[in-house]
C-alpha cells in the first residue's frame, strides 16, 4: 500500500490545478532543505507519478501548495521574506 501522507496542489495559470498524493520525501531536515533548495534553483516541476515522469514548467504555475509540518517549518530554512503563521482570511490561491 502507498503511504500517501503529503500533498502537493499545483495551480496554473490558467486557472487549472492538479493535485498529487506521495509518501515523505526526505527521511530529515537537512534532506528536506535540499530539496527545497534545488527546486528553487530548477525552472521544472518535475513529479513521478504512477510511473508517468510530468515536468512542469514553472513558469506556467501560478502557484504550488504544499502543506508542511509545524515542525519541519520551524527547521528548515526558507528564504527570509517568508511569511510565517500567517492565516489565510479571504480569497483563493
Amino acid at each position: 500500500m502507498k503511504d500517501n501522507s503529503r500533498a502537493l496542489t499545483i495551480n496554473f495559470m490558467d486557472g487549472t490545478k492538479v493535485s498529487y498524493g506521495f509518501p515523505e520525501q526526505g527521511m530529515n531536515s537537512a534532506a528536506k532543505q535540499l530539496k527545497i533548495e534545488e527546486f528553487m534553483k530548477n525552472p521544472f516541476l518535475m513529479v513521478l507519478a504512477d510511473g508517468i515522469l510530468t515536468m512542469f514548467p514553472v513558469s506556467n504555475i501560478k502557484s504550488i501548495q504544499l502543506p508542511i509540518d509545524p515542525a519541519d517549518a520551524e527547521q528548515i530554512r526558507l528564504p527570509a521574506h517568508t511569511i510565517r503563521n500567517a492565516t489565510l482570511t479571504r480569497g483563493d490561491v
